[in-house]
């Protein structure tokens, strides 16, 4: 029979033993979750047919090798509960600094595990083109209609080893441009108006609102023009109506003298793409000039030197010039049939 010394040494034993194991469940502290982190960095960062309009002269490529901030300015994001599309943190536009060629966003520690939808936009200028719903933009309305549009969303699973991610911005319109040669020397003033292009899009490029875009240009360097205008993507091939006209700008206002100072070509059918640069060549050749040639020579000789002291122009006369248009397809000059002046 064990005795009453034994016994209290046995129980003494036992409840040491189950002091040490409380007191170890109560320092033992579970250790934070890591924080999810998502680097993004920029996909787009030239437009798909870059080098066939550079070979043209009428685009540059964009080093690749440039922080951040030169191609993507400002930032949005908005991170959502995948599950239940609660929105757990939004961050309103923010300038981005820094040389870094990659923008790093750490989530608080206090976010747990699970599943999450990430949407981020680029060169915003403010919220306004989100509206109530940080997951669509408007993109011809406020003040985004002149800027670079990028976006991005992405689902993250975000678990015990996978806390870090990486995000591509992708831009969300195209480029027109529009080219102007040979035109009288009063000609400094232009309008265009493209229709059948979108002008909202949603986080996953799914574009809507069908609009038209008018544009107003007044340059200072006469006879050899070229403009620029973002857009979004056409609603089809071949389904976007490129309208321009051309004036003297000191008689826009005068209905009186427009006839003698407006050119207008014929509508020219366009497409407009995401991430394209849809080229459009308007040469114009006065009554008895021969037919031009689209693509010249990069090199010709000099012209003689002009004469220091020349008459001053005469009041120009409507002539029965036309204009020879040409669109860039696939590094070639695709003719749209020449177009009378009337």
């Amino acid at each position: 029979m064990m005795s009453i010394t034994k016994l209290f040494n046995v129980l003494l034993l036992a409840l040491t033993g189950l002091c040490l194991l409380c007191g170890g469940c109560v320092r033992d502290e579970i250790p934070p979750c890591p924080p999810m982190q998502v680097v993004i960095e920029v996909t787009d960062k030239n437009y798909f047919n870059i080098d066939e309009v550079e070979r043209q002269g009428l685009a540059t490529r964009v080093d690749e090798n440039l922080p951040f901030r030169e191609y993507v300015s400002t930032l949005f994001y908005a991170l959502y509960n995948a599950e239940t599309g609660e929105l757990v943190e939004k961050q309103s536009t923010f300038q981005v600094e820094g040389e870094e060629k990659e923008y790093s966003l750490t989530f608080p520690d206090a976010l747990p595990y699970g599943r999450y939808a990430l949407v981020v936009w680029g060169n915003l200028q403010s919220d306004e083109p989100l509206g109530e719903d940080p997951t669509t933009s408007e993109l011809e309305e406020y003040d985004a209609w002149q800027n670079d549009i990028y976006v991005v969303s992405d689902t993250l699973d975000y678990i015990y080893g996978n806390e870090s991610f990486r995000v591509g911005l992708e831009r969300a319109k195209g480029k027109l441009i529009v080219q102007a040669v040979d035109l009288p020397n009063y000609v400094d003033f232009s309008t265009k108006l493209i229709d059948n292009v979108y002008s909202y899009v949603s986080h996953n490029f799914s574009y809507d609102k069908v609009t038209e875009v008018y544009t107003e240009t007044h340059w200072k360097q006469p006879n050899d023009i070229v403009t620029e205008t973002l857009l979004c993507p056409s609603t089809d091939l071949d389904e976007s109506k490129l309208s321009v006209s051309f004036y003297d700008y000191s008689t826009v206002e005068s209905q009186r003298s427009r006839a003698a100072r407006l050119l207008t070509p014929e509508d020219v059918q366009i497409t407009m793409g995401r991430n394209e640069l849809t080229v459009v060549k308007y040469i114009y050749v006065r009554e008895g000039d021969p037919d031009p040639d689209p693509d010249p020579d990069p090199d010709p000789d000099p012209d003689p030197d002009p004469d220091p002291d020349p008459d001053p122009d005469p009041e120009p006369e409507p002539d029965d010039g036309k204009f020879f248009v040409y669109v860039l397809v696939n590094d070639n000059w695709e003719s749209q049939h020449k177009m009378e002046i009337e």
